[in-house]
């Protein structure tokens, strides 16, 4: 039997906008609008500012990679996610599963990288963004129960 992350790993790659059903393309829909909405007030925050200057500071001239958004500049792959990232974080306007997690601040702003960079479809966008909440909770379903009765938060 392959181990639960080849399971999960496959479950993925074979996963198609077609499989899902529709309530959860509408969820797909509105935990992206709400991430964007999170990171245009982040953008304006101390917090959002300073994430992207870092990422200029340190990639100025990066010519092939992602964008920031709001700002518009190109930065690395990995540059780009953690600008979006933190200003999604510093707008304060996440999700909430589990009362623990916040998987759209680090999914969403990823899987729109991974789709600006490959040239997704936006069907294949909101099947990523899916694969992300479902891998996620289920990892996150195991230890959050837990969590807050050893003391962490």
């Amino acid at each position: 039997m392959p181990s639960l992350s080849r399971q999960l790993a496959q479950w993925v790659t074979a996963l198609r906008y077609e499989d899902l059903p529709p309530e959860v393309v509408d969820r797909a829909k509105g935990v992206t609008l709400q991430c964007l909405a999170s990171v245009l007030l982040g953008s304006k925050t101390g917090a959002g500012k300073q994430a992207v200057k870092l990422v200029r500071d340190e990639e100025d001239g990066v010519r092939r990679g992602a964008t920031i958004m709001v700002d518009g500049a190109t930065a690395t792959k990995a540059g780009a996610a953690y600008a979006n990232s933190e200003m999604a974080l510093a707008g304060g306007k996440f999700d909430t599963f589990r009362m623990l997690t916040h998987p759209g601040t680090s999914i969403i702003p990823g899987a729109l990288v991974a789709a600006e960079s490959s040239g997704a479809s936006g069907k294949e966008l909101l099947t990523g963004i899916a694969a992300g909440y479902e891998v996620m909770e289920r990892l996150a379903a195991d230890f959050i129960p837990t969590v807050m009765s050893r003391g962490f938060h």
